[in-house]
């Protein structure tokens, strides 16, 4: 959920890293525990947990005899999780590092799976969400929470103003985005979580805003550069840092929209059948293979 530590070059991004988990990813992430609905007992599977925005609430709610898998690549997020977690006395949540794409699934299946704005990490986000459907038991609950349309547009053009000077190309090309805007619409997220062979579909707007503070929103840089940080040395990412800050001051606003979208859904409980490998489907074939029943 949370920055993985793209913007950690610039000084004083670590100095104190939960201002920015209670502003914005611990609602979210309480947002999402609601709308997941878990119950006492249930088995789930947090992909790209961050720090524990949804883990640590989720724990508190599918009881001790439920567990909670928050699995991320960050180290360093992962430690600040199992922190919080030992903290509150939580030990049915165990915060692992490995990639959810190759996450193995426990004997039966996991009742939900969440990924609370994790699906933006994807190189493909259909087939990854498909993906971590595989991993879940019939019946199953997927929550997949995604940034809403107009969420942190406003950081995407300062920030391709603030790296222009060290990345001339970049002023050219299509601001920094999230190229799962298209579905930050509730009717969009409904469609396509209904191709992904869900039902009971689900979608709620969680609203939500963040002061406009330079310091507090330079941790999203990994969201709004779009990986356009990466490579420069370390005072080039201060000297982007110092123009973000200076150019976001001067726009005068005081909040930025953060709001998301969840959505939830149902694992079909019959899966359907797999053709034989080489067999081709009937329409395909021209005519029937044999007689053709009659009926009534």
């Amino acid at each position: 959920m949370e920055p993985h530590d793209v913007a950690a070059r610039s000084a004083g991004d670590e100095e104190n890293p939960d201002r920015l988990f209670n502003a914005l990813w611990s609602p979210i992430g309480v947002a999402t525990v609601n709308a997941a609905r878990l119950r006492p007992g249930a088995r789930v599977l947090n992909g790209w947990c961050g720090a524990g925005a949804f883990a640590i609430p989720a724990a508190e709610q599918v009881g001790p005899l439920g567990v909670i898998d928050a699995v991320d690549m960050a180290e360093s997020l992962l430690e600040r999780g199992r922190a919080k977690a030992a903290l509150q006395g939580l030990s049915n949540v165990r915060f692992l590092r490995g990639d959810v794409l190759d996450w193995p699934a426990p004997r039966g299946g996991y009742d939900t799976v969440v990924c609370a704005l994790g699906v933006h990490s994807f190189s493909d986000a259909s087939a990854g969400t498909e993906r971590l459907l595989r991993l879940m038991r019939p019946g199953g609950r997927m929550t997949v929470t995604v940034w809403a349309r107009d969420a942190l547009v406003p950081l995407t053009e300062v920030a391709q103003w603030a790296l222009a000077p060290e990345r001339p190309g970049a002023v050219d090309a299509p601001p920094p985005g999230d190229p799962l805007r298209p579905l930050g619409t509730p009717q969009a997220l409904r469609h396509w979580l209904a191709a992904r062979s869900l039902s009971f579909i689900d979608v709620q707007y969680v609203p939500l805003v963040v002061p406009c503070d330079p310091d507090l929103l330079w941790p999203l840089a990994d969201i709004v550069f779009g990986g356009l940080l990466d490579g420069l040395p370390t005072a080039a990412v201060k000297r982007v840092r110092r123009r973000f800050s200076d150019r976001l001051l001067a726009e005068g606003c005081d909040v930025i929209d953060a709001s998301a979208l969840v959505g939830t859904g149902t694992v079909p409980r019959v899966a359907l059948p797999r053709r034989p490998r080489g067999a081709r489907p009937l329409t395909t074939v021209g005519r029937p293979a044999g007689p053709v029943p009659q009926f009534g």
